[in-house]
């Protein structure tokens, strides 16, 4: 047991920092032990063989630490400011704490799974309190940070005047509190700081932020203890009600300072660390017991030793994705057996573990039910087939040589339903790459840069080898590492700082990966599939580096069965000598250069597959190329033809790309291949770059035409032919080749323009005397997409008003319980049916996969489009368009009812209606569907139009819009759950509760979104109105107008910011500046940009206000004249009527108000006794 006679070194650095926490650990271990302390610099001379513990303080300072030869612990106390620092040092010792218990949380997560929370203290007789006159209503001894803590202070020190705001040295600070009736703090990152316990220790009050989720309640409770509060608000609220309830005050006081002294002490502290030493101490490290041992090979034990914490993890995280109903375990790897053993306590279960180490495998035979000593790598090494029901490798594969080996041979031993669950370290994180970028590649004693590491992932690695090995990722999760949270709350989530780079990812989820330190998946045994074998015919004439990197691609990326054909058309660079040395390969030579279709031909009379694919020696291929062939090929029975896309061919099958070189590609492929997996299109011609063919085509329409000698158009006429006789010629979207394009042609020397022509004249005299023509179906310029339900109040005049200006409408039915499908058909819609998912997007992109057309227009089921309207539409699909174009965006039109029903207000909402057939632009989120960020994925650009649809059909009932409110929370809170903390969507959460009136949560919400967003995005200018107007609900003037000013700085010609800084101006009584700022929208000029605004803005309601402020300023001939003028172009809006009136009525003038009365007598759907007898100047300020 550690006791006084017990000898303890204590590392910190004191003089840098005299303050430092490590000082009060030394004194308060100094009356339970015999304690050493040791500066930094004295490290490199000292050896510490002679002592019981190491206790290391983390005191912010960075130098190395030497080897421990006995227990060492390690105090954490910032992880919330270096957690990278902190994770590093863990590694380095036996025992770890932290001062914050979220610090505790990540380590563990990261791996270190023995890091327990251990708060910060006091030390009574340096913070203690002291006997001294309250002299300030409030403290705060520390640094002001840019954010809230610096906002909350300028706000405290102009409210309370006699109070104390700065520094002062630590043996000052007691004074300094003692002295106050209240201590302020608000800590940096929800960190339960050292001001927190002396404070307390102090004797005076602590009013804290609340810091309940980092585990503040569990040491001292709300106004029983301290204060706490949430915002600026409750703030003041607090503070002002302790001010002024003194006993009260002193009583929480009281009891915080006794509950401190008894529990939260250093004191407390040591002996806590000491204690938990003590408890341990039978558990001392396991000594040359590494992964490497376990996996690798006899001769990795010359290795540097591992901590025991390296193999002792029960590793929770992955335990909790071994299913429950899992009874036959294989823990691979399984060192001391601490995860089999926490399985077994968990569920009925019989774990059998490997373990290399002997040492290592002696403990765990107490806790497992098998344990085999063996290296898993061993060739020779296998268990029975179907023993498991699941297998763990928990961070094992990046230790071995060929972890595909391993994966194959834990596919037989798995059963058809059984899973195998894998962790491992994700090499793409953060600091990796810092490292690398400043010319480091450090290999560490455990971490994402383990010594024993051999071979390195990121999460498209992992996917593809286990694709490769015959697995289906079931479920991938992320770990996440340090500096996440403070990403997540600086801004754009994809917007990233990588040593000094700035470096904008494509996607959040591509963003997310270079902060997960690692993977968690979870893979299931793909089903066997008794494929065909596939005969892939390759074509050479020289070129031999090129045909080289095909092979290649080939054997690495190919799992499906196929046989290698070659046909060598009198190649000279030794291409031939090549083609023989490839083991199993068919060689065709021929002496001279026939062509590339009658080579063709002798490939087909050679091959014994079921299936033909031809394919050029100047590609590469990708991982799932075939796999994603054949299952096109298979999906239908009336399929003949598949072709791949290509980053380099002529027509559709090329696609955009961004992988800039070769090394990209295969992660670009297989990213582009998940999306789009099972997606499949039909085009009229195929490029016989690579062109898979059944069996069956050949048999029927006979092989490639020879006429086009050298080559081109064989291609199209062989895909001609088998449509005439009823094969389908498509796209498997999902598979995709590099193509360098016209290789072997181009070192032919041959003529390429005048083979094209010579060609395509044969083509053409060829099929004009045929009568069979292409097929027809899928080449129809432009087609509607729309999704529908319950609609048949509303879809006839949707339907018929687009129907004469596109080739074809697509309307997906969501489960309509009315006519409504029934209506679309007669109307000559294609329905297809597609079950309510709680995702507008997932029954859109159901629409968007059965059009056929080039570009796609999408309408709402209660939208229509007017005849001059239509005519633009179709004009502007009908010329052409500038390839970075994408789509179009277009306005859709949406008329309500005013408040008093007699006047009708317009919005207008900017939306890309029109957008081009391409199966990466797909829409995203639940609800508020958006198409742009696929648009902005693919490096694409939008163009302005002004047409415009007119959004008339809603139900504006008040228990249509409940329902609509209903249904749009519950989805915006789905989407949410998907995805936490997204802009976008908190921005529509924010615009639809203050659309119900509920303005606290509304601000709530769009407040979170700006601290989220990137003034860039295109929803951040409406959410800064949008919060003006909530906190204007709530006469929150003053907060509404500093918001309002923010937005300014950014959008400072944005009319309905404008508006808004107009209405605040007048409230606040600054008419000249509301009427500058009112004549300012009416002169709006400003750049286009997507908005949904309110067009009364840009004319009656603007005009109406103006004329309010002139009013104020006694310029009543101007107010009656803005007046006069709204009443001539808006009728119907009673506030400029009630306005004029009361302008005619304080002037006196008979003549204007005889005038007045025969103007309303030409209206007699006005009221006369509303404008004459109503509130006016009330009316006219409520209009915004």
């Amino acid at each position: 047991m550690l006791n006084r006679q017990e000898k303890i070194a204590i590392i910190f650095d004191h003089i840098t920092r005299p303050e430092t926490t490590g000082l009060y650990c030394l004194r308060a271990l100094q009356e339970l032990a015999d304690v050493t302390h040791f500066h930094p610099e004295q490290l490199a001379n000292s050896d510490f063989a002679s002592f019981d513990l190491v206790l290391h303080i983390d005191d912010g300072l960075r130098y190395r630490l030497p080897t421990f030869k006995c227990r060492s612990a390690y105090w954490a106390i910032d992880t919330h400011l270096d957690f990278d620092w902190a994770l590093q040092r863990s590694q380095l010792f036996d025992f770890v704490f932290t001062a914050q218990r979220d610090g505790a949380d990540q380590l563990q997560q990261a791996g270190i799974e023995n890091a327990q929370w251990l708060p910060l203290a006091c030390d009574p007789e340096i913070h203690g309190r002291k006997k001294v006159a309250a002299q300030y209503d409030l403290s705060f001894v520390g640094n002001s940070f840019p954010g809230e803590r610096d906002k909350l202070l300028k706000l405290l020190s102009e409210k309370y005047p006699h109070s104390y705001f700065g520094q002062a040295d630590y043996r000052e600070m007691s004074t300094i509190y003692s002295g106050a009736k209240i201590v302020f703090n608000r800590s940096l990152k929800n960190d339960i700081n050292m001001r927190v316990f002396e404070t307390i220790a102090s004797g005076a009050l602590l009013i804290t932020n609340d810091l309940s989720e980092n585990g503040l309640s569990t040491l001292f409770q709300n106004k029983k203890h301290l204060v706490t509060y949430r915002d600026a608000d409750e703030l003041i609220k607090v503070i002002d009600h302790y001010l002024k309830h003194a006993e009260e005050r002193k009583h929480i006081a009281s009891a915080g300072y006794t509950e401190v002294l008894a529990h939260h002490t250093y004191r407390n502290r040591m002996q806590e660390i000491l204690n938990t030493v003590e408890g341990m101490s039978d558990k001392s490290p396991t000594s040359k017991s590494l992964v490497s041992q376990r996996v690798l090979s006899p001769d990795s034990a010359a290795r540097p030793f591992k901590s025991r914490s390296y193999f002792e993890f029960s590793r929770p995280e992955v335990q909790a994705l071994v299913p429950l109903s899992a009874k036959r375990i294989l823990d691979i790897g399984c060192g001391t057996g601490r995860l089999g053993e926490g399985l077994k306590e968990r569920q009925k279960c019989h774990v059998t573990g490997i373990e290399l180490d002997e040492t290592a495998a002696n403990q765990t035979k107490k806790r497992l039910d098998k344990v085999v000593i063996q290296n898993v790598a061993d060739v020779d090494f296998h268990f029975p087939e179907n023993q498991f029901d699941c297998i763990v490798c928990a961070d094992i594969l990046e230790h071995l040589r060929e972890p595909g080996d391993l994966l194959k041979k834990i596919r037989s031993w798995l059963s058809s339903d059984g899973s195998l669950v894998i962790s491992i370290p994700n090499v793409r994180h953060h600091s990796v790459i810092t490292s690398l970028l400043a010319g480091n590649w450090t290999y560490e004693s455990a971490g994402l840069l383990d010594d024993d590491h051999v071979r390195f992932f990121t999460r498209r690695e992992m996917e593809k080898l286990l694709f490769r090995t015959g697995f289906n990722v079931d479920q991938i999760q992320s770990v996440c590492g340090p500096g996440d949270e403070d990403r997540k709350q600086s801004g754009d989530v994809r917007q990233l700082n990588i040593s000094g780079l700035q470096v904008t990812a494509k996607t959040e989820a591509e963003a997310n990966e270079f902060f997960t330190y690692q993977y968690l998946l979870r893979a299931v045994p793909a089903k066997r599939r008794e494929d065909k074998l596939t005969s892939i015919i390759v074509v050479t004439h020289n070129q031999l580096s090129y045909t080289h990197q095909c092979v290649e691609s080939i054997q690495l990326r190919t799992g499906e069965p196929y046989e290698l054909i070659f046909i060598d058309n009198g190649s000279t660079d030794g291409t031939p000598e090549y083609l023989q040395s490839i083991a199993g390969a068919t060689v065709i030579l021929n002496e001279e250069n026939r062509g590339f279709p009658a080579a063709v031909n002798q490939g087909i009379e050679a091959a014994q597959g079921d299936n033909v694919l031809l394919l050029n020696n100047d590609t590469i291929v990708t991982t799932g190329w075939l796999r994603h062939m054949l299952d096109a090929l298979e999906s239908d029975k009336t399929i003949g033809l598949v072709g791949p896309c290509s980053n380099n061919i002529s027509g559709p099958q090329q696609v955009p790309v961004d992988y800039l070189q070769l090394n990209e590609l295969d992660g670009f492929a297989w990213d582009r291949g998940n999306a789009l997996s099972g997606s499949v299109t039909d085009l009229d011609r195929l490029v016989g770059f690579c062109m898979l063919i059944k069996r069956e085509v050949i048999e029927q329409i006979g092989r490639f035409d020879e006429q086009f000698g050298m080559g081109n158009f064989e291609d199209d006429d062989f895909c001609r032919r088998a449509q005439a006789v009823g094969f389908r010629t498509v796209v498997a979207e999902a598979s995709f080749i590099h193509h360098f394009a016209s290789v072997t042609f181009k070192a032919t020397g041959v003529n390429f323009s005048k083979l094209m022509q010579e060609n395509q004249q044969k083509y053409e005299n060829k099929w004009a005397t045929q009568n069979t023509t292409p097929n027809q179906d899928h080449c129809s310029r432009l087609s509607l997409c729309m999704i529908v339900r319950d609609n048949e109040r509303t879809i006839h005049d949707a339907l018929s008003s687009i129907k004469p200006w596109v080739d074809e409408m697509i309307v997906v039915d969501t489960g309509s319980r009315d006519r409504t499908p029934e209506i679309a058909g007669e109307l000559g819609a294609q329905v297809f049916h597609f079950p309510w998912c709680d995702d507008f997007s997932a029954a859109r992109n159901k629409s968007l996969k059965h059009a056929t057309g080039d570009w796609l227009f999408w309408m709402d089921s209660d939208d229509t489009i007017s005849e001059e309207q239509g005519c633009k539409l179709r004009e502007l699909i009908d010329r052409s368009h500038q390839e970075n174009i994408l789509g179009y965006v277009m306005q859709v039109h949406c008329p309500t009812n005013s408040a008093n029903g007699q006047h009708q207000d317009m919005t207008v909402v900017d939306h890309i209606k029109l957008f081009r057939n391409r199966p990466d632009l797909q829409f995203e989120h639940r609800i508020h569907e958006q198409i742009i960020p696929a648009i902005r994925r693919a490096n694409g650009d939008v163009a302005w139009t002004d047409i415009f649809v007119t959004h008339s059909g809603s139900d504006q009932t008040e228990q249509g819009q409940q329902r609509k409110l209903e249904r749009d929370f519950r989805l915006l809170h789905l989407d949410l759950d998907d995805r936490p903390d997204h802009p976008f969507v908190l921005f529509n959460l924010g615009m639809t509760y203050a659309d119900a009136n509920q303005y606290e949560t509304a601000i709530r919400h769009l407040e979170r979104c700006l601290e989220v967003s990137s003034p860039q995005e295109s929803h951040v200018r409406k959410a800064y109105a949008l919060l003006v107007s909530s906190l204007q609900r709530l006469s929150r003037h003053s907060d509404g107008e500093k918001i309002c000013q923010h937005g300014l700085g950014f959008y400072p010609d944005d009319p309905e910011l404008l508006f808004r800084s107009a209405m605040l101006h007048h409230h606040f009584g600054r008419l000249d500046e509301a009427e500058t700022a009112y004549r300012s929208i009416l002169d709006h000029n400003s750049d286009r940009h997507f908005s949904s605004t309110d067009q009364g803005i840009f004319g009656f309601k603007t005009y109406h206000n103006l004329a309010v402020v002139l009013a104020d300023k006694k310029r009543w001939r101007e107010a009656a004249s803005v007046w006069e003028q709204i009443t001539q172009e808006e009728p119907n809006f009673i506030p400029a009527w009630r306005g004029l009136a009361e302008m005619y009525q304080h002037l006196k003038d008979e003549k204007g108000m005889l005038k007045l009365m025969n103007a309303l007598n030409q209206h007699p759907q006005i009221n006369q006794e509303d404008v004459l007898d109503g509130p006016l100047s009330a009316a006219t300020h409520s209009t915004a």
